[in-house]
């Protein structure tokens, strides 16, 4: 075999190494995935009616649920008492004792439920169900979370409560958490160029923002204490919701770390895909989000792709709980947040990988994943060069 030779099989196997450390990778971060209605549950919308409401009426809801719903994460179901035999719907009845009718009960993901106004003092009947439907899919507080999820790293809410030192307190402590983040935000797998945003609910406004509230968790009339949310991609809430002493920097800090983290890095589903806020996704803001991401999330393809790479679900010995523990993997006598800006490292992307992998699969492993690639592209090119020299000498 001639020189020739050598120098095609060497840079077959520079091609086969290198070539699937970069494939292997994931290609979408948590914050990518969020964006995506992938794992969605939607919110429920239930208009009890009787036999002898008019047919103007019926028609009214139906085509105002069809313009008003129609871009959002929440369902429309009229239910008329006489006729309807389903034991989920005819539970709720019974439950708020519902006697007037038409009546609306608005049903969360996670089975709460509150009854909501089907009328509205000197208003009509389309002006009721109006405003009913759209004030249970758009609030002032979802549009500015909106605005802001599109451009920032995510959202921190802040939700007030009556205690006034410990709403300061907890604002205080977002703000310093998001200060620290905003210092790795190069350095994550993906680039993000503005820090997370932080919205506060004053508690004058609470009963107003109760439907956005409710999909927290929080009762707008239990709302004594100041809770913290982190808000990421379509409006997903990740994690859980801290509340009066839960609310800590380093907290706080853990669960924006969550945000920006490879999708391959060993998290439960529980974390990837957080529930969503009711809102409203209108066309106009998915095609915004596509010239900030540089792709489009509803592309079949995408999704197909992100449906793929969530369907494997990762074995570990010792699962992370990312908001006790940081995701960068120190230990609190290693790394202490609430020190000093300078105590908190930068973050890489296999800084984040290798936070998350403990004990997986062999299927999952990033290592066994690479070998297997580098040997099959190693062979494949060989193989090709092999057939290349065969063909060249055997036509001399």
């Amino acid at each position: 075999m001639n020189r020739s030779f050598y120098g095609i099989l060497f840079i077959a196997f520079l091609i086969g190494v290198f070539y699937p450390l970069n494939t292997s990778a994931c290609r979408y971060t948590i914050r990518e995935i969020g964006f995506s209605d992938i794992g969605s549950m939607p919110y429920h919308i239930y208009v009890f009616t009787r036999s002898d409401m008019p047919e103007n009426d019926i028609s009214t809801i139906k085509k105002l649920s069809f313009a008003l719903l129609n871009e959002t994460n929440v369902k429309l179901k009229l239910v008329n008492v006489d006729e309807e035999n389903d034991s989920v719907t005819l539970y709720y009845l019974d439950k708020y004792n519902i006697q007037s009718f038409p009546s609306a009960l608005f049903v969360f993901p996670e089975g709460e439920s509150m009854i909501c106004s089907f009328s509205y003092p000197g208003r009509s009947f389309n002006e009721s169900v109006w405003l009913l439907l759209e004030n249970l899919v758009s609030s002032a507080f979802r549009k500015s979370i909106i605005d802001q999820l599109l451009q920032s790293y995510c959202v921190v809410l802040v939700v007030e409560g009556k205690n006034t030192p410990e709403n300061k307190n907890a604002i205080r402590e977002a703000n310093e958490a998001v200060r620290e983040i905003s210092k790795t935000l190069d350095q994550m797998p993906k680039v993000v160029n503005s820090p997370p945003g932080i919205l506060i609910i004053p508690y004058e406004k609470t009963y107003e923002e109760r439907i956005l509230l409710m999909s927290l968790g929080i009762k707008a009339e239990e709302a004594i204490e100041p809770f913290v949310a982190i808000i990421y991609g379509r409006g997903r809430i990740m994690g859980p919701v801290l509340q009066g002493d839960q609310i800590t920097k380093r907290k706080v800090f853990n669960l924006l770390t969550v945000v920006g983290a490879d999708c391959e890095c060993g998290l439960d589903h529980f974390w990837i895909l957080g529930r969503m806020l009711p809102l409203r996704w209108e066309p106009s803001v998915q095609s915004e989000l596509a010239q900030f991401l540089g792709f489009d999330v509803e592309s079949p393809l995408v999704k197909a792709e992100m449906s793929q790479i969530l369907s494997v679900k990762p074995v570990s010995e010792n699962p992370l709980n990312p908001v006790e523990d940081n995701l960068l993997g120190y230990t609190e006598g290693k790394f202490e947040i609430e020190k000093s800006s300078q105590d908190i490292p930068r973050i890489s992307a296999s800084d984040i990988r290798k936070s998350f992998f403990q004990t997986t699969q062999i299927k999952n492993n990033l290592v066994f994943r690479t070998i297997f690639l580098g040997f099959g592209g190693i062979l494949l090119v060989v193989l090709i060069a092999g057939v290349f020299i065969f063909i060249k000498h055997k036509r001399k």
